[in-house]
């Protein structure tokens, strides 16, 4: 019964992600088309957000019985990806 109200609750979180990620590719978007590109602190955010809704979508389909944020640490992304990333959109 309580793994049924968990499954609830991240997926009323995980509705809400699409929020999020739609702002941030507004934001990014605005910052790209105005200002000297995208924002690094908003990739990353948008990195760890897409880590945490791939952990949610494993909760949610039983592939994962660990539980995500706030059961868990919030994930980040590795500083490698990160740095990758910001040397390939220049």
């Amino acid at each position: 019964m309580i793994k049924i109200i968990y499954l609830i609750i991240f997926y009323v979180i995980y509705s809400f992600t699409d929020i999020v990620l739609i702002l941030i590719a507004i934001f990014q978007t605005l910052f790209n088309l105005f200002g000297d590109g995208p924002s690094q602190s908003l990739q990353r955010t948008g990195q760890s957000l897409g880590l945490y809704v791939k952990q949610i979508s494993e909760y949610l389909s039983y592939a994962s019985e660990q539980k995500p944020y706030p059961f868990s640490d919030w994930p980040e992304p590795e500083a490698s990806v990160v740095a990758k990333e910001t040397e390939s959109s220049k």
